[in-house]
């Protein structure tokens, strides 16, 4: 038996990536600070479903207690992910901003 779970970005997660991102950008001019956060934006949801999705493959006749562990285990990496996000976002400010202090 396969199940998509989703496991949508939460409000205090998606807020802390706001304010990663709007440290980062203090020292971008606010011009094209929207720029640079299109591009962050875009690279967010180009990960979308990898950071949202889970496709569980439980087998027929499973334990109520089993589908738990499996349902736990989801939640455990579903956080993993989006400590990675983060990761991932922080990396690519510092690339974004970078690039754009090479230009101006």
């Amino acid at each position: 038996m396969s199940e998509i779970l989703q496991f949508p970005v939460d409000r205090q997660q998606r807020s802390d990536l706001e304010v990663t991102i709007d440290a980062a950008l203090q020292q971008v001019p606010k011009p094209s600070r929207e720029k640079i956060r299109f591009e962050l934006v875009r690279t967010i949801d180009s990960y979308d479903a990898f950071f949202t999705e889970w496709d569980l493959q439980i087998p027929a006749g499973s334990s109520e207690s089993f589908k738990k562990q499996i349902y736990d285990v989801a939640h455990q990496e579903h956080e993993r992910k989006m400590r990675m996000l983060k990761d991932i976002m922080k990396y690519k400010i510092q690339v974004l901003v970078a690039e754009y202090q090479k230009q101006h």
